[in-house]
């Protein structure tokens, strides 16, 4: 499926993008999905969940100006492309799929970092959001409920990612930390509503 480096970077960003419309395509809604995963040096991990949506009026810059922050020169994309499902073919920055780049234009860059862009099937990313415990509601949603999924997308496209790594001690310590995490964010989310 994925052939590249076993290697698990230090930070990554999983993106799960809905790009603006095209020069000469009528207005839509569009957003991302980004979810940072930082190693740090006591062996833990940190976890931040980013999604953003833009109404169809918003520039198609604002995508960009609003992922800029999120990184850095150290920083490893994964980038999600559901267009290419059906095509095994996962590139590294240069050798990316000429179908499938029209997302890159809208990812930041940032010093030497990698760019992984990776296509996986519908079934793979649902057994990958169930596994992270989230729901993947809808394989063609409309443009809206695309934008309410992105985060999820983005995590369940982390969780491939890593399970496309050998089994290792690095690999569970951050699946953990990354459940961690979600408990966190599920006791903060019951606290507030």
């Amino acid at each position: 499926m994925m052939k590249h480096s076993l290697i698990i970077p230090d930070r990554m960003i999983a993106l799960s993008l809905l790009p603006p419309p095209a020069l000469g395509q009528p207005p839509a809604p569009f957003g991302f999905g980004a979810l940072v995963v930082e190693q740090t040096r006591r062996g833990e991990a940190r976890f931040e969940l980013h999604a953003h949506g833009f109404g169809a009026k918003y520039r198609p810059d604002a995508l960009r100006e609003r992922l800029q922050p999120l990184f850095t020169p150290d920083t490893t994309t994964l980038i999600l492309d559901p267009s290419c499902e059906h095509q095994p073919v996962v590139g590294l920055d240069r050798n990316l799929n000429p179908d499938c780049d029209q997302l890159v234009e809208h990812v930041p860059r940032s010093g030497l970092r990698t760019q992984v862009q990776v296509s996986v099937p519908y079934h793979l990313l649902r057994n990958a959001a169930g596994m992270a415990n989230v729901r993947l509601p809808s394989r063609n949603p409309s443009p809206l409920a695309h934008i309410r999924q992105l985060g999820v997308e983005a995590q369940a496209a982390w969780i491939c990612y890593l399970f496309s790594r050998r089994a290792s001690t690095e690999r569970g310590r951050l699946l953990a930390s990354f459940e961690a995490w979600q408990c966190l964010q599920e006791a903060r989310r019951s606290v507030m509503g």
